[in-house]
C-alpha cells in the first residue's frame, strides 16, 4: 500500500507539473507573437498634446504650425487640426487651417489635408490638399482649387502660388471675374 499511494501523488505531482508547463508554454508563446507583431519602428517615437513648433531661416520667421495634437514617427509629424502661419518677408502671408497636417522635419514641408482653406489679405483658397513648399516658399494644391476674392471666383488644378495670394497659376481654370476684385498686370500676360 505505501508504493501504491506513492505512485498516486508522484502521478499528481506529474500532472501538476505537466499542467503548470503547458500553461508557461503557451503563456511565453502568447508573448512572443505578440512581440514578433509589434515592430518598434511602427511605435510613435513622440506623442504630444497642443503641438507648437515653427521654422526661421537666417533668424526670419517662415512658418508655425500650431495643432490640437501630435504624434512624431520617423521624420513625419502628423498634426490634428492644424493651423499654419506662414510669413513673407517676417510678415504674415497666408493662415492655412484643415482637419489634418503632416511636417516633414528633413525638409521643412508641410501638407494640410481636409477642409483646407488659406486666407491670406489678397483672397481665400479653398481644396482638400496644400502643400508648403519650403525650399521653394510656394504653395501647391494638386488638387481642385478654388479661389475667392470678392466676387470673383475661380477654379483649377494644380495651383502653384506665392503664400500671399497674389499670384496663383492653376492648370483647367474656369473663373467668373470681376475687374473690381482682380488687379490685373497686362505686362505680364
Amino acid at each position: 500500500m505505501i508504493g501504491g499511494k506513492h505512485n498516486q501523488k508522484h502521478a499528481s505531482l506529474t500532472l501538476v507539473i505537466v499542467l503548470a508547463f503547458i500553461a508557461v508554454y503557451s503563456g511565453c508563446s502568447t508573448g512572443e507573437n505578440r512581440v514578433a507583431q509589434s515592430n518598434p519602428k511602427d511605435a510613435p517615437q513622440q506623442q504630444l498634446t497642443r503641438f507648437s513648433t515653427s521654422h526661421a531661416e537666417g533668424g526670419i520667421l517662415k512658418w508655425k504650425l500650431v495643432g490640437h495634437s501630435a504624434i512624431s514617427h520617423l521624420g513625419i509629424t502628423s498634426v490634428d487640426n492644424p493651423v499654419v502661419k506662414i510669413f513673407q518677408d517676417g510678415k504674415l502671408a497666408v493662415t492655412v487651417t484643415g482637419k489634418q497636417g503632416e511636417l516633414t522635419q528633413a525638409n521643412q514641408n508641410v501638407k494640410i489635408f481636409e477642409d483646407v482653406i488659406a486666407i491670406s489679405q489678397d483672397g481665400k483658397m479653398f481644396t482638400d490638399e496644400l502643400h508648403w513648399l519650403n525650399d521653394q516658399e510656394k504653395l501647391y494644391a494638386p488638387n481642385e482649387s478654388r479661389i475667392e476674392r470678392g466676387d470673383s471666383v475661380m477654379f483649377g488644378h494644380q495651383a502653384t502660388g506665392d503664400p500671399d495670394l497674389r499670384v496663383v497659376q492653376m492648370k483647367q481654370v474656369r473663373a467668373k471675374l470681376y475687374p473690381k476684385d482682380e488687379k490685373i498686370d497686362e505686362t505680364n500676360l
